[in-house]
């Protein structure tokens, strides 16, 4: 009975910090404007990381799979693999580029490789992460407002639009300012690579 106590009281506290957690409220929020912009691709995709962070962490509070380590996968490539990684990384770029922006072969040709990028950058244990160093406060500071000022800016502009679904120029949102550089396959080319390489980065670190 004391040990079904225990378990829900470290669930409930779990619960009570993804409700507190920016970055859960902060997916879920992109994913129901992008959902309501005729976006259905993008919300689902950004709804469903919120929820599974959410779920991570409130599970792996619940006792048993807490204590479950998943190992996470090395990733050690030397120089003739790295140099294959950049020639596949930019064929793959112009390969894709080539198709419309928006149509399935591209929007296919992004989700596989950023649902395998969520899944390799994905914490090494079930809802038990290592101890995080003490960030500095001005950095935080820092990095918050720049993130919630660029926020601001898109939802005002956004909100300022004809309707959700119709760009202006007048009050351009990020994917409208992006437009003219996505514009060409050239573009879109150069985008991917970059978004590939953002990802690696990121699996990397």
């Amino acid at each position: 009975m004391k040990a079904r106590i225990d378990r829900r009281s470290r669930v409930g506290q779990a619960t009570l910090r993804v409700a507190k957690d920016p970055v859960v409220a902060i997916l879920l929020l992109a994913g129901i404007f992008d959902g309501l912009a005729d976006n259905p691709i993008h919300a689902i995709l950004l709804i469903g990381v919120a929820l599974a962070l959410a779920a991570d962490a409130v599970v792996g509070s619940g006792g048993e799979a807490a204590a479950e380590s998943v190992p996470r996968p090395s990733i050690e490539l030397g120089r003739w693999g790295k140099a294959a990684l950049l020639a596949a990384a930019a064929s793959f770029a112009i390969l894709i580029g080539r198709f419309p922006r928006y149509s399935w072969p591209a929007t296919a040709a992004i989700v596989v490789p950023g649902t395998v990028v969520l899944v390799l950058a994905w914490p090494g244990r079930v809802g038990r992460h290592p101890e995080a160093t003490k960030l500095d406060p001005a950095g935080v500071l820092a990095w918050v407002a720049v993130f919630v000022g660029l926020a601001l800016w898109e939802l005002t502009n956004l909100l300022l639009q004809p309707s959700l679904t119709t760009d202006s120029y007048a009050h351009p949102t990020l994917s409208v300012l992006t437009d003219p550089f996505l514009a060409s396959s050239v573009g879109r080319a150069i985008g991917l690579f970059l978004w590939l390489g953002l990802g690696w980065f990121l699996v990397d670190r």
